[in-house]
């Protein structure tokens, strides 16, 4: 038997993750909030990710490990991070997209993704409410950034996927 694997790159990750967050959305129903949410954040940290690192990989570490999400956007506001070619931009959000973003971020992600034995309950109005902050953000990273590569399929992809999480 041939030995097959399983293959993958932070772009195709980051593609993945986004696609993944529209068919969640599109189908949101009883528990797959729990995974538009986990799908949607990783989208976001990984685009955060890709825009920051260029092509250096230690600009997205703190010693050995992975920056944080929350430090990865805070490095994709600044200057110094994103002018990397002569493209490049650095992200802008206004204090509304800032406050839903961190709130996403720190508090929706954590508690989806590190689920306590309790009972949890989220108003379904306030998913909604990060959603067109959160795909501001990855639109800018990942197609207006000028620091992510990708190709004219994974383009599309992130467009279509896009296109969903902005329909109302």
């Amino acid at each position: 038997m041939a030995v097959k694997w399983y293959r993958t790159d932070s772009t195709e990750n980051a593609v993945d993750s986004l696609e993944q967050s529209a068919r969640f959305y599109k189908t949101c129903l009883r528990h797959k909030w729990k995974w538009f949410v986990i799908a949607l954040h990783n989208s976001m940290y990984a685009f955060a990710i890709c825009a920051v690192r260029g092509t250096n990989p230690a600009r997205v570490l703190r010693g050995n490990n992975l920056i944080s999400p929350r430090e990865a956007l805070i490095r994709c506001q600044d200057d110094a991070y994103m002018h990397q070619y002569v493209h490049s931009t650095t992200l802008t959000m206004t204090d509304d997209e800032r406050r839903a973003v961190g709130k996403f971020l720190c508090w929706v992600r954590d508690s989806f993704t590190h689920f306590n034995t309790q009972h949890w309950s989220i108003e379904i109005a306030w998913l909604l409410m990060i959603v067109k902050p959160s795909a501001h953000v990855i639109r800018f990273l990942a197609l207006e950034s000028g620091n992510v590569r990708l190709t004219q399929t994974q383009r599309k992809r992130v467009i279509r996927a896009l296109n969903v999480l902005d329909s109302p």
